[in-house]
């Protein structure tokens, strides 16, 4: 299994039902959404993310979960490009964690940029880059402290997907 970086900009695209789909994910366990993976084509289902957000403070690291879908393409996210007759690469993502940076603390980018995780660029703007192995066991190490230390419980979390939760 791979990991990857999504990245997410609220400068770019405002995120209007987040609050929604963290309801969705203490109600069911996760959330299913479509994301802009960049370039990639290699992402595969049962494959790692996490979700980075750039841009506005707070920056870091706000979500994770697992590839849904392997890559397709579809109409661009941006409006503009959009009516251009623009695509973009997509992956579907089962959301196990997602905070809301604006009303909760997130994994900081200053704890990114601290050895081993400064081997890998956090201050990317392209989605879908993966992390390396070293590095990503490092993050997910990290990431669970740090949601431990809020005092939540993720039951899907740490834990690679059974058939029946990728279904």
């Amino acid at each position: 299994m791979a990991t990857y970086l999504l990245t997410w900009n609220p400068a770019k695209w405002e995120w209007v039902d987040l609050q929604a789909c963290i309801r969705e994910i203490r109600r069911r366990g996760s959330y299913r959404s479509d994301w802009s993976c960049g370039n990639n084509k290699r992402i595969v289902k049962g494959d790692r993310v996490f979700l980075l957000r750039q841009g506005l403070e707070p920056r870091g690291i706000c979500g994770s979960g697992y590839a849904d879908s392997e890559v397709y393409e579809d109409v661009h996210w941006r409006e503009i490009k959009a009516k251009a007759g623009k695509v973009t690469r997509y992956v579907r993502v089962r959301w196990d964690v997602l905070l809301d940076p604006e009303r909760e603390s997130i994994l900081p980018l200053e704890w990114l940029n601290e050895p081993p995780l400064v081997e890998m660029n956090w201050n990317t703007q392209i989605s879908g880059i993966r992390i390396p192995d070293d590095v990503a066991a490092e993050l997910e190490e990290r990431w669970t402290e740090f949601l431990e230390g809020r005092g939540e419980r993720f039951s899907l979390f740490g834990e690679e997907p059974s058939a029946e939760a990728l279904r």
